[in-house]
């Protein structure tokens, strides 16, 4: 007997709609619309009819209880949901008890957490706004909780959120001022829906598991940027902060010294050339560019840039993002060169084709900003060369490098630089133009009074700024 004839037998519904209900692609939803809109019935009426038809015991789920560390999320459309531990059983509320596509979700999702994979589901019967009530806080309440790790990770000046699962518990540390710091320490039974919930906000696939993947999200000013890696216990989580509501930093408050600084307002008044800065991944290299772009003067000359991601926002100057498949930095850098630009931030100089970009920007009578991966200034040298920059481009359109780190002061209070800055003096230029290697050009720099980063470190230690202990982290060998 199907549900319709029940009700019919019943005399809840007569003939007539009885003929019309059969006509219907779902029979049983259709008439319980009919009876709830019609005012015959509420819809709890309804679901205990549905629960002596299917001979169910009947649910209100008045007695929720969240099973830690199952994937609510997967049984969302399902209108199933497990609500409560019985022995060795898990009570399982559904709407369509009939609904074998449903049954089988709830076994497959059981299976796989841990705290219900050797138990099986008894089913009760419960209305569709009482599941979905449920379902809605239980997102409700995830999504507080990682609202409450991104509100206080941008509270303390995090760079980045790290969510790393371990056998019986997970791991959350914020990275600030260049170390991790570990700010809660989870049972691994939450883990699953904090890992759902920020894939779902970051518009990555939750049923993937096994792959990397990469994401982001924006709330408000800030943007993150997610990162999953697959481990043996599960997904690593990675999230980037950029926070654009930070002021930028002035390039007298970096860490540079005053005639470092001098030397830097200096060059950026140059009508071309290229100023390159280097350094490891957060090394500080943007904000230093950054603080660089703020000493000019933004109204009279028009400076654009190419950024991966943009960091932060700043005024009177036209900032593009870079977007994988859409624009890329040598796409942006020959569209930004028919916009008459005066100065060109160029965000990472990654291969010869966006290296020859780059200097050809320089050769036209563009000042350009940007930045390469290499552990000192005459690495970057080497870099270009093996981008396949000749040694004349190189030597004629340089006006400086600078290689820099960034290390906790002494008081632990934020972080400086220790940097190098070296300068393309004519005589230094003509040994580039000639091919010199590593050797010839640090002995020249040397004599004329370069100071490379071990040497500016040594010099911060004395001066009591920073620690030996976080030089030697920075720059292993660096006080020996």
């Amino acid at each position: 007997m199907s549900f319709l004839k029940f009700l019919r037998e019943r005399k809840i519904i007569n003939e007539d709609l009885y003929q019309i209900a059969l006509e219907k692609p779902d029979e049983e939803a259709y008439i319980c619309d009919i009876l709830i809109s019609a005012g015959e019935l509420d819809e709890e009426d309804v679901t205990k009819l549905k629960s002596e038809f299917f001979e169910l015991d009947y649910t209100d789920l008045s007695d929720f209880s969240k099973i830690e560390g199952l994937d609510y999320a997967s049984l969302e459309k399902s209108m199933a949901i497990p609500f409560r531990l019985a022995n060795n059983a898990v009570k399982v509320a559904i709407n369509a008890p009939n609904d074998m596509a449903a049954k089988n979700n709830v076994t497959h999702s059981l299976a796989l957490c841990e705290t219900t994979k050797n138990f099986k589901p008894v089913y009760y019967v419960a209305s569709k706004s009482k599941i979905k009530q449920r379902f809605k806080e239980i997102k409700e309440h995830t999504e507080l909780c990682i609202e409450q790790i991104l509100l206080q990770a941008v509270a303390m000046s995090a760079s980045d959120i790290h969510i790393t699962p371990f056998e019986k518990f997970f791991q959350i540390m914020f990275r600030i001022d260049g170390s991790l710091i570990e700010y809660k320490l989870l049972d691994i039974e939450q883990f699953s829906q904090i890992n759902i919930s920020i894939k779902v906000i970051a518009k990555l696939d939750i049923s993937e598991n096994r792959r990397p993947q990469s994401g982001s999200f924006q709330k408000g000013m800030v943007d993150f940027r997610v990162s999953t890696h697959p481990t043996f216990f599960g997904e690593n989580i990675v999230i980037r902060i950029l926070n654009k509501k930070k002021a930028v930093i002035s390039i007298d408050k970096i860490g540079f010294s005053d005639e470092q600084s001098k030397y830097l307002k200096q060059i950026c008044t140059f009508s071309n050339g290229m100023i390159i800065f280097c350094g490891p991944t957060g090394s500080g290299k943007t904000t230093s560019i950054y603080s660089l772009i703020e000493t000019m003067d933004k109204k009279s000359r028009n400076i654009m840039t190419l950024e991966d991601p943009i960091e932060y926002k700043i005024t009177n100057v036209k900032q593009t993002e870079i977007i994988p498949g859409i624009i890329s930095f040598v796409d942006g850098i020959r569209s930004i060169l028919r916009q008459d630009p005066d100065v060109i931030l160029i965000g990472e100089i990654r291969d010869n084709e966006t290296a020859q970009m780059a200097i050809r920007a320089s050769m036209t009578g563009h000042l350009v900003l940007t930045t390469i991966h290499a552990n000192d200034s005459f690495g970057v040298i080497s870099r270009l060369r093996e981008f396949g920059i000749p040694n004349s481009s190189i030597s004629e359109n340089i006006i400086s490098i600078i290689a820099q780190r960034l290390i906790r002061t002494k008081a632990h209070s934020g972080r400086t630089i220790i940097s190098e800055i070296l300068k393309f003096s004519p005589q230094f230029k003509e040994l580039v133009y000639k091919g010199y290697g590593r050797m010839e050009l640090e002995r020249q720099a040397l004599n004329e009074d370069f100071r490379n980063l071990r040497e500016n470190c040594k010099n911060k230690i004395a001066e009591g700024i920073i620690s030996e202990e976080d030089a030697k982290n920075v720059l292993c060998t660096i006080c020996e």
